[in-house]
């Protein structure tokens, strides 16, 4: 067992009083002054540096944009805003049309800034006026036009909710009737997302005094139901059509009034359902022999330099053509070049037939699908044309109908136009002119065997490619 050592006797150490102040006192001075400096340095100094307040905004309609003393700032739709404190004017623009503005004052918020957004929220309810609500139809049939280009979606690729968004302004905003927008918007779901929003929408409106239903809806939806909940539907209706006899005159052919038969049957899910059999009545009318080609067109951009190739700058921004407009193409008013002009687009197709109108008195124009078709069942006897250059003296039907290159219709691609009622499509079409357009007959570079006069091909309208012409058809 170890001895126990003795300690020796020291005497304790004393500090001595400051200004007559104990030492234990400085030091808690000390600490407390500290803990002041940090609780002043995280509660107050943020706040009082920054001169800022925050603010959120309640209002009746979704996209709504909030304008700060003219200066755009986010959307109204669940975010908080830091801005200098301070009296402002905030303007309201729903969809982009300008909807009211209101003056309000951002307070200057100090304590605990930095851990607690302390908000003032600015309230503001939307009036319909025709301007907010054309802009709202704009925007939901031109996105639901753009957006049933994509078929499929995932966790990082999202579907906007277009009908929900549609919806909820149409209640705030008391529409009377939004049955043909939203008749349009279901010719335009292509997907399961898309659908599963329309639901949405549907839930929305049927609580609503929003008049959305028609006749065509209420026949389409249980097939939209039944196509994404997975079942395999089959269209049906396919009939035959008796090979019309035109008649031939001054380098066009003369079609009588009749109703063909369009299609055939498959599967009625998009895009299959493309192809889907339709009934079609057709007006008489007139069809070109051969397409437009290059030494009418150069007539045409002579006497409209709007369309030449060296004011491609301006045509792209009106949004006429992309790119390649006229690439490759040397135009030539003094040769006279048989070839079909391509490398156009639906707008300067459109365009020739107006100049081609005013040039002549009489009225020229793209023919529809049906037209087209009707067509091209007169000429089903000719071989495809697997080149750009061509002789057909037949004057039995036109000619060039299969191959060659596409050819533009002015019947807009609405992907289940076929599945409900065709003819409202088209019209529908017209009111919001946000779809391609149908291509028919192939061009010389696709395979003869896999192209029919069944085949419906799409382009947009200022696409331009060297595979697409147009031919006009005239009153």
């Amino acid at each position: 067992m170890r001895k126990k050592m003795e300690l020796p006797e020291v005497e304790p150490v004393r500090l001595s009083p400051i200004g007559g102040i104990r030492p234990g006192v400085f030091i808690l001075a000390g600490l407390s002054a500290a803990a002041l400096l940090l609780i002043f340095a995280l509660c107050f100094l943020p706040g009082l540096v920054s001169g800022c307040g925050w603010v959120r905004f309640s209002t009746n309609t979704v996209n709504t944009a909030v304008y700060a003393d003219g200066k755009y700032i986010g959307s109204s739709e669940g975010s908080s805003y830091r801005l200098p404190a301070g009296s402002y004017g905030f303007d309201f623009y729903v969809d982009g049309a300008y909807a009211g503005s209101v003056e309000a004052e951002v307070h200057w918020r100090i304590f605990l800034t930095m851990f607690i957004h302390r908000t003032d929220t600015i309230e503001f309810t939307a009036s319909s006026t025709p301007e907010i609500e054309e802009a709202v139809v704009r925007t939901f049939t031109e996105g639901v036009a753009k957006w049933s280009r994509h078929i499929g979606y995932d966790d990082t690729y999202h579907l906007p909710p277009l009908f929900s968004d549609f919806a909820a302004n149409a209640i705030a905003l008391g529409f009377e009737d939004a049955s043909a927008q939203l008749l349009y918007g279901a010719m335009h779901i292509t997907s399961k997302a898309m659908h599963d929003d329309f639901l949405a929408a549907i839930g929305m409106l049927s609580s609503s005094s929003v008049e959305y239903r028609s006749p065509e809806l209420d026949e389409l939806m249980p097939l939209l139901s039944a196509l994404y909940e997975g079942e395999d539907v089959r269209t049906s209706g396919e009939g035959g059509n008796e090979v019309p006899a035109p008649t031939y005159s001054d380098g066009f052919f003369a079609y009588p009034a009749s109703t063909v038969s369009m299609g055939r049957n498959g599967s009625a899910s998009y895009p299959e359902c493309l192809t889907a059999p339709v009934e079609a009545d057709v007006d008489g009318f007139e069809i070109a022999q051969h397409p437009v080609t290059e030494y009418e067109y150069a007539l045409f951009v002579e006497a409209n330099p709007y369309w030449s190739r060296s004011n491609i700058e301006n045509l792209i921004e009106d949004g006429m053509v992309d790119e390649h407009y006229l690439e490759g193409i040397a135009l030539s008013s003094s040769v006279m070049s048989g070839r079909p002009i391509r490398s156009i687009s639906y707008n300067a197709a459109q365009a020739y037939c107006s100049y081609l109108s005013e040039a002549t008195g009489e009225e020229y124009r793209l023919p529809t699908e049906a037209e087209w078709y009707e067509a091209s069942l007169s000429a089903q006897g000719k071989p495809y044309a697997s080149t750009l250059v061509g002789i057909d003296d037949d004057r039995s039907s036109p000619s060039f109908m299969m191959g060659q290159l596409w050819e533009m219709t002015s019947t807009p691609i609405i992907p289940l136009m076929r599945l409900s009622s065709y003819v409202k499509a088209i019209e529908l079409g017209g009111l919001y002119p946000y779809d391609g357009i149908i291509v028919k007959g192939g061009s010389y570079i696709n395979d003869p065997e896999s192209i029919t006069n069944e085949t419906v091909g799409a382009a947009e309208r200022s696409e331009t490619s060297p595979f697409i012409g147009f031919r006009v058809c005239r009153k």
